[in-house]
This record gives C-alpha cells, structure tokens and sequence, in this order.
C-alpha cells in the first residue's frame, strides 16, 4: 500500500528540519482501516524521536487508535529481534545442547540409583537437579515448536505485511509463554548452581563418580552462574516490579507472566507514547 502525496505531506509537516524519517515495512490492520508506523530519527541514530500513525491516504486517525497502531507494530517489532537474536534469544535456546543436560541427568540416577532416597543426606539437592534436568528435556520440545510458529507467522507477515490483531496476539502470547519457561529454567539452574559444590564435594575422590565430577565441573562455572543472574536481573524492568522473591511455583510463574505483560504497556507508556505525533 504505497502512501499517497497527501500522507507524504503530513509526514514531513511533522518532522523536524534535522530528522530522518523511517516508513515500517508493517501496516497494522484494524476495523476502522490500515496504517502505516513512522518513525523520526536523529541523523546520528539512537532511540526513536517521534513516531506517526497514518492511512495510505494521508487520513490521520485519532490518538486511541494511533496508539494502537504504533504499539502493535513496534511491539511486533521487538517481539521479533527477541526471536532472532543470538544471545538468549529464541533462535539460540533452540540450539542449545541439550544432550549435555540428558547426560547429567543419567550420569547422577546411575550413581545414585533409580529412586533417589529421602533418607539420603542430599535427597533436596539431588531431587532439585533431577527436576531441573527433567523441565529443561521436556522444554526443549516446546521451545522448538513455539520457535517453529513464530517462524511460520513471520514468513506469513512478510508475505502480506498486513499485522492483524490476531497475528499480533498470537505472536505476543508465544512469547510471554517463552518467556515464562526460560524464567523457571534460569531460576531452577541458580538454585543448582548454589548446591553443585555440596554434591561434588560429596563425591570427590570416589573413582565410580569420576565421570560424573567432570560432568558437574562443566556446569558449575562462573561464566554460568553470572549467566543466570545477569538474565534474572535483567528479566524484567525494576520500576515494572520485583520478581527477585518470586520462585518457579505455579502461583509465582502466573505472577512472572502477568507481571511480563504489565511491562510491555509500561515501557510503551514511558518511552513511546509521549513521542507519538498524531
């Protein structure tokens, strides 16, 4: 849908002498129309310095809608980068060795056996690893199918680039769920990192766990541990709310995800809505 001369004009009456404007190659789609997302921006890059919502026609809609015009699309947008990217996106939990996990996990129920006894002195650290590698092998399933639908849906986005509400939802709630079940994994592995040492101390020097030392030598680094907490820190914006004191209870995960959400109108209110130049 190209812009028509009027739309042209209403976009450059709207820029400052300085700014560069950017035309999104996404057109939101609502009952009321279709619309384009602008974006003003400083020659020398950076954060966004306004952003429009405007018809192919030049039709300029109103702030309710304009709003929700730009915060599907920007949205969309990051929704995407968070996808793709290849630190803790999306794209690289898919590739991660999961097998590495799959090999602990045999590795400490051949030594310690099948049932792991609650008289055992480590019964709560050796019960904790065991849950964590049983969540991160049955996640991983799900994270490649989810992954694989994003995919789907953005090929499907880049054929007709019409973003519908539908679409947008979709993508939106496969991410929070994503999102959710890394938190309980990022959690869970803090909470081993902690006891690792507890069970290799125990273990030391027994030749039948020499396989399994190295094994938990591989996971107990610093690099990981800062890892975790860098991604539990960062996870979600301070100012949105505290999940320091959440677990990976149900209740708490439930509590993670609305809180997830919560934070992606908050940022939008903060940083984009006051640009918004309709």
């Amino acid at each position: 849908m190209t812009l028509s001369k009027k739309a042209k004009r209403e976009i450059r009456r709207r820029k400052k002498w300085y700014e560069r404007t950017e035309v999104s190659r996404h057109i939101a789609k609502l009952d009321q129309g279709e619309y384009h997302y602008i974006v003003y921006l400083n020659p020398w890059g950076g954060a966004p310095t306004g952003v429009l919502s405007i018809a192919a026609n030049g039709e300029l809609p109103s702030e309710e809608i304009a709003k929700e015009v730009v915060f599907r699309i920007s949205s969309y947008n990051n929704l995407m980068r968070f996808a793709f990217r290849k630190k803790l996106g999306m794209r690289d939990i898919v590739k991660r060795p999961i097998n590495l996990m799959e090999r602990l996990r045999s590795l400490l129920l051949d030594y310690f056996g099948e049932d792991i006894l609650e008289t055992h002195k480590l019964h709560k650290e050796l019960t904790l690893i065991v849950e964590l590698a049983d969540v991160m092998i049955n996640n991983q399933p799900k994270f490649n199918s989810m992954y694989e639908e994003i995919v789907s849906q953005f090929k499907e986005q880049e054929q007709d680039l019409l973003l519908t509400e539908e679409r947008f939802e979709q993508v939106y709630e496969i991410v929070l769920d994503w999102e959710v079940l890394l938190f309980k994994e990022q959690k869970m592995q803090l909470l081993v990192h902690h006891d690792l040492p507890i069970i290799m101390n125990h273990i030391k020097g027994d030749r039948k766990a020499k396989r399994l030392y190295k094994m938990l030598k591989i996971f107990h680094t610093e690099k990981r541990r800062k890892s975790f907490e860098r991604f539990l820190k960062e996870v979600i914006e301070k100012h949105v709310g505290d999940i320091s004191g959440l677990s990976y209870s149900p209740e708490d995960l439930k509590r993670f995800k609305e809180l997830k959400q919560k934070e992606g109108t908050v940022e939008f209110r903060l940083n984009i809505d006051p640009i918004i130049r309709n």
